[in-house]
C-alpha cells in the first residue's frame, strides 16, 4: 500500500530541535512515503540526536538537516538549489520555524519587534517566493499539485497583552496565507495554515519551567493541566498529534483545500 506522500520532496524549517513539530513532521512525512524531507533550523547542536532517530526509523537515505537562516533570502536560494540539485524536485513547503519575544507594546522594543516578525512572517514571504518555480511543476507529478502549510499558531487569533510580537506576526501570517492561496491557485499550488494550540514542545516546557521558577504554579505538571484545561477536551496536545494536520495538507486527499485555516487547538479558539 503507498503512502498518503509517496514520492514527494518537501521542505519543513524549524526542524532542529528534538520534541518539536517540525521533528515530529518530518519523521510523519517519511513513514507516509516521502521521497525526501530537507529539514533546516538556525540551530544544529542536536542534528547528530535527530539524524540518529530518524535512521532509527529506516529512512536515513532520504533525509537531511540543513544549517538556515530563514530571515536570508540568499540562505533560501541556497537550500532550494541543494534539495533540487539531490532530489530533482521539491512539491511541498512547511513553514514552520518561529520565534517568540514575550513582551507588549510598552516592554517591546522596535528591534526585538521586528527580529519576531522577520522569522514568523518574513520568512514565510521568503520561503514562497524561492519555492514556488518549483513547486508550480508539481501538478505534473500529482493530482494534488504544490502545497505550501504555514504554522501559525493559535495565538493569529487569540489577542495577547504581553506577547505582542509573536501574535502580531502570526496574525499577519494568516492573512499572507490567504492572499498567496488566491494567488498562487492558478498555478494548482494550495497554501493553507495549521493553528496548534497547547503543544508540549520543548519551548512551551521551557516556559512552564520559567512560570514554576517565578511562582505561578507549583511544578511543571500543574501548569501543564493548568493549559489543558483551557479547551473543551481538557488535554494538551503532542507534537506527533499535529504532524497528522501537517500530513493531510501535504497529501492528495487536500487536492481542493487552499486558503484554509485548520484550527488544531482543542476547540479554544470558538471562545474568540
Amino acid at each position: 500500500m503507498l503512502g498518503r506522500l509517496e514520492g514527494k520532496v518537501a521542505i519543513i524549517t524549524g526542524a532542529g530541535r528534538l520534541g518539536n513539530i517540525g521533528v515530529a513532521a518530518s519523521r510523519a512525512y517519511l513513514r507516509e512515503g516521502a521521497k525526501a524531507v530537507v529539514a533546516t533550523d538556525y540551530r544544529r547542536e542536536e542534528a547528530g540526536e535527530i539524524e540518529a532517530l530518524v535512521n532509527a526509523d529506516g529512512h536515513a537515505g532520504a533525509f537531511r538537516l540543513l544549517e538556515h537562516d530563514v530571515t536570508s533570502e540568499a540562505d533560501w536560494a541556497r537550500v532550494v538549489n541543494a534539495t533540487i540539485s539531490e532530489f530533482g524536485q521539491l512539491d511541498v513547503l512547511v513553514n514552520n520555524a518561529g520565534l517568540s519575544i514575550h513582551g507588549g507594546v510598552m516592554q517591546t522594543s522596535l528591534e526585538d519587534l521586528r527580529q519576531v516578525m522577520a522569522v514568523n512572517h518574513d520568512a514565510l514571504f521568503l520561503g514562497t517566493k524561492a519555492c514556488v518555480p518549483h513547486l508550480a511543476s508539481a501538478i505534473d507529478r500529482f493530482e494534488g499539485g504544490g502545497a505550501i502549510i504555514n504554522n501559525l499558531s493559535m495565538a493569529s487569533y487569540m489577542p495577547n497583552a504581553t506577547n505582542i510580537g509573536y501574535h502580531v506576526s502570526k496574525s499577519a501570517g494568516r492573512m499572507l496565507t490567504i492572499c498567496s492561496a488566491l494567488e498562487l491557485g492558478a498555478q494548482k499550488i494550495r497554501v493553507n495554515s495549521i493553528h496548534p494550540g497547547v503543544t508540549m514542545t520543548p519551548i512551551l516546557r521551557e516556559g512552564l519551567e520559567s512560570w514554576v521558577a517565578q511562582g505561578m504554579w507549583e511544578s511543571t505538571e500543574a501548569a501543564e493541566a493548568a493549559l489543558a484545561a483551557m479547551n473543551p477536551l481538557g488535554i494538551a496536545s503532542q507534537p506527533e498529534d499535529t504532524a497528522h494536520a501537517f500530513v493531510y495538507l501535504a497529501s492528495d486527499e487536500a487536492k481542493f483545500v487552499t486558503g484554509a485555516s485548520i484550527y488544531h487547538d482543542g476547540a479554544i479558539g470558538l471562545r474568540y
